[in-house]
């Protein structure tokens, strides 16, 4: 709960954040959090001393400061020429110092809050706030451009990461906010622009194969292709998300007969047995029987074995799901973890965001549980470039397509009657 002091210093920034510029507010920020004297109110900078002065852990200093931060971040981001403002003040942790350090010295109050600060860059409240950077502050980046810049500057092409990558457990209902509405306009955009330009590239595949005259009589100008995908990959994933892999079957149709065959009365064992066969049969024979399919046997076999013989019931399907993600998308931490990597070599990005597909499919409650094994990883390789990373680039791609093209908002049938 917070103290008064804490409300006099949110207030207060609420107020000045509404009436000031972001420089005027970037300049107070240094003045009170980072100087810790001098403040032009002396009341604000009295609230902050008696915060300190009763502090019990650095922990509520992070959460404080951080909601400092948001109070400042909401506003601006809803105002495009303000947003170069969010880098300044989340750089401002790590590009200033005091510029009052002989002062200072003289006052315990002053040296704690700057050690609390400095502490504060270190810490996961931190690191939530440097990824609004990239998130807030988009790299432009191409198809063929050299990625020679970390992973982390692509967060914001990946909405389905920031529940996981931009908010943490404690995260107050204002970050949230924030986040959850540039995820919201993130989105959709993504949809929108995937729909333009997949109509676009099946216009342009008119001299391969007839297109639909639904397609074929509009006018459709240039468009950029909004993913790191090449054409001819981006096609395949299309393909591959929307289109028929089986058969006559999309990967939806094969979920629902998945569903509708296993049936009310079918029991766990059985229904292991049944999963099983689903996803293997989209998994190359060749790479299969060497290894994959026996660890995946033994996995579903084992899992739970206890409950074998219980009836089917949405939450055991629910929870062999969110089983089969962790299994398959491990952390990098594990032991277990090369799986993924052997997967995307052997049978590549596309393939494997698939396999991932089919599982998500039986559920709509596991979706956020596999946006978060891939946020587990985004997190571990943040810091590496994208160039050591195309495996992972890839992957992220494809399922960023998988995931607008099977539980998006935007109406991508058209594809479906266009492709084989």
């Amino acid at each position: 709960m917070k103290n008064n002091n804490e409300e006099i210093i949110y207030k207060h920034l609420i107020n000045c954040v509404q009436s000031e510029s972001p420089a005027q507010i970037i300049e107070r920020f240094h003045q009170l959090f980072i100087d810790g004297i001098g403040y032009p109110e002396a009341d604000i900078e009295a609230a902050l001393y008696k915060i300190i002065a009763n502090l019990e852990n650095q922990q509520d200093f992070n959460y404080i400061i951080s909601r400092c931060c948001y109070i400042l971040i909401n506003r601006w981001q809803m105002q495009p020429k303000s947003k170069n403002a969010i880098v300044e003040l989340i750089e401002l942790f790590e590009n200033s110092s005091s510029r009052f350090t002989g002062i200072a010295s003289r006052s315990h109050l002053v040296q704690r809050l700057q050690e609390l600060t400095t502490n504060f860059t270190q810490s996961e409240e931190y690191k939530l706030l440097r990824r609004l950077v990239p998130a807030f502050v988009p790299k432009i980046v191409t198809v063929n451009q050299e990625a020679k810049y970390p992973l982390g500057q692509l967060i914001s092409r990946y909405p389905f990461l920031y529940d996981h990558c931009l908010l943490g457990d404690e995260t107050p209902a204002l970050q949230k906010q924030t986040v959850r509405e540039m995820q919201q306009q993130r989105q959709k955009q993504f949809e929108i622009s995937l729909s333009q330009y997949t109509l676009y590239l099946l216009k342009h595949l008119k001299t391969a194969k007839k297109i639909d005259s639904e397609i074929g009589d509009k006018i459709i100008k240039p468009v950029k292709n909004p993913t790191l995908l090449t054409d001819e990959k981006l096609y395949l994933a299309l393909q591959e998300f929307v289109g028929k892999v089986k058969d006559s079957h999309t990967y939806q149709d094969l979920a629902q007969n998945f569903l509708s065959q296993i049936g009310k009365n079918q029991n766990y064992r059985g229904f292991k047995s049944y999963l099983y066969e689903y996803l293997i049969d989209s998994v190359d024979p060749k790479y299969g029987k060497h290894q994959f399919n026996n660890r995946l046997y033994q996995h579903l076999k084992n899992l739970s074995s206890e409950k074998d013989s219980q009836r089917l019931n949405d939450v055991l399907i629910m929870q062999t799901c969110s089983e089969l993600f962790n299994f398959l998308v491990e952390s990098p931490n594990h032991p277990n973890y090369y799986l993924f990597l052997d997967l995307v070599a052997n049978v590549g990005p596309r393939r494997t965001i698939g396999i991932l597909l089919k599982i998500a499919l039986l559920s709509q409650k596991v979706k956020p549980l596999l946006e978060r094994r891939f946020s587990i990883l985004f997190t571990y390789y943040e810091s590496q470039t994208v160039e050591d990373l195309r495996w992972l680039v890839q992957s992220l791609e494809n399922l960023n397509v998988a995931l607008v093209t099977n539980f998006g908002g935007v109406d991508l049938s058209f594809i479906k009657h266009n492709m084989k």
